[in-house]
């Protein structure tokens, strides 16, 4: 098993205990630094489908499949493939040893019918897991207009890490204690983490650890998609509030992709929107990927 040198770890650390910038009770950063989550960060780089290796992890071009599999279908088309990830690549950066150590997922979407756009709601999903390693490139079906294919850029995996993101309710106490938190201490802790990992650019992209939402915090998407509250008036939102807070406790971020990269065209359709993929902490202890939430943001 690969072994990690704590250096980033380390100095992330050491930022919160010793810089002027943090000024909150030292009970408090303990309390801070336990809640780093080590992530598996992403770059990416355009490049042409015929230079990446099959099997490759990538965004865009022609996805690569087991050979019997069946192309994910929506109202009778043919879904959009947006990305793919080798699980072997991963391994050395799933410090947590939460992920298989081998296999793919595989990232399918729809268009919304009545807009033609991605928008999360009105839109059909597969996020598929496949346990072989032995795929094949495949053509796009006929049915798939050209400008529903995308430019293919390679994946580049680093070590990262996230603090829970300033709404989640594991940030609450902070909120209590002190007002300006997000501003003086949350957003510096992570644009020094941000530095010292090399994420150079303002990209989303990321596997495990605190979702880095756009709006709320995405855990709370996720229960509301299993309580049938996604997308409903903010009335109905609030009058459920509790029971979503609750069921948010048994999520986590499995997968954020990034329509907005500038190595991609997603956002032809997406905007500048966010795709994140949850997952219950008891399906991803067992390592089950059958029943995966999605939230999109912008």
């Amino acid at each position: 098993m690969f072994s990690f040198k704590k250096n980033n770890l380390d100095k992330i650390k050491s930022f919160i205990l010793n810089s002027e910038e943090i000024e909150i009770d030292k009970d408090d950063k303990e309390k801070l630094i336990k809640m780093i989550r080590p992530t598996i960060g992403i770059k990416t780089n355009s490049t042409d489908d015929e230079n990446i290796k099959i099997g490759k992890s990538k965004i865009g071009g022609k996805p690569d499949l087991p050979k019997d599999f069946q192309w994910p279908r929506a109202n009778g088309k043919p879904m959009l493939f947006c990305a793919q990830y080798n699980l072997s690549e991963l391994t050395k950066f799933d410090q947590e040893n939460i992920l298989p150590e081998k296999g793919f997922f595989h990232i399918f979407l729809s268009l919304d019918e009545k807009w033609k756009e991605f928008n999360g709601v009105n839109q059909d999903y597969k996020f598929i897991f496949s346990e072989t390693e032995d795929v094949v490139r495949w053509e796009f079906p006929n049915e798939l207009e050209e400008i529903r294919h995308f430019k293919s850029s390679v994946i580049e995996y680093f070590e990262f890490y996230t603090l829970p993101h300033y709404e989640n309710y594991k940030l609450f106490d902070f909120y209590k204690s002190y007002e300006s938190f997000m501003d003086d201490i949350h957003e510096p802790i992570n644009e020094y983490i941000k530095e010292i990992c090399g994420l150079n650019e303002d990209t989303y992209h990321q596997i495990l650890g605190e979702d880095r939402s756009m709006q709320s915090s995405v855990v709370y998407d996720f229960s509301a998609k299993e309580l049938n509250l996604y997308g409903s008036e903010s009335s109905e939102y609030q009058k459920n509030w509790d029971k979503i807070l609750k069921l948010s406790k048994s999520y986590e971020l499995l997968l954020q992709l990034d329509c907005y990269d500038s190595h991609s065209d997603l956002k032809k359709f997406g905007g500048e929107g966010k795709y994140y993929f949850g997952i219950s902490k008891k399906d991803l202890e067992k390592k089950k990927f059958d029943d995966i939430k999605m939230s999109f943001q912008i």
